[in-house]
């Protein structure tokens, strides 16, 4: 029994230290990679390895060679039964202001085993409070805005609903 215990100690451990010592870096190129193939670029970012996953510090993000927004600090979470990233002030390119928020204070995607088929969206910013998922099998982004502010720079792509009040949906 004495040895049992030792051997699933162990690998516990050996688990843990693996997870940790993990080069989470080459990971995060890896996305950098497969979002060129998209035409989505982040550069000018500064990146350190924290104990469970990455934290990015101003990144410039640019769609087909536009800037779109500065972000000041991204928080990849990685750990065994989910991950997370929590994106932290998010500021739009003055020239996209007419269509989208201005200012995304907090944005935060979280991706969970025990629910492997959506990803959960929560967020916060100039238009109030935010909450959706991104359903991977059907294709399906749904954003509800259950707190209001500021909505009339994205109104004309929301719909309203008596149950969910204003809501973005759409396919992928």
């Amino acid at each position: 029994m004495q040895m049992v215990k030792r051997i699933i100690g162990a690998f516990i451990l050996s688990l843990l230290l693996l997870w940790i010592f993990t080069p989470k870096q080459e990971l995060y190129y890896l996305l950098e990679k497969s979002l060129k193939e998209k035409n989505i670029i982040i550069s000018n970012e500064t990146i350190t390895d924290t104990w469970f996953g990455l934290t990015i510090k101003n990144a410039d993000i640019y769609v087909s060679g536009i800037k779109m927004a500065h972000t000041n600090k991204l928080n990849f979470n990685f750990f065994f039964l989910y991950s997370q990233l929590t994106i932290n002030t998010i500021k739009i390119d003055d020239s996209f202001a007419n269509m989208v928020p201005k200012n995304i204070h907090t944005l935060t995607a979280t991706y969970s085993l025990l629910n492997p088929l959506k990803i959960k969206l929560d967020g916060d910013g100039s238009f109030g409070v935010l909450e959706g998922s991104i359903a991977l099998l059907n294709k399906k982004i749904e954003i509800h805005f259950p707190v209001q502010k500021e909505l009339k720079t994205v109104k004309k792509f929301l719909k309203k609903d008596t149950k969910k009040g204003w809501y973005y949906e759409t396919n992928y």
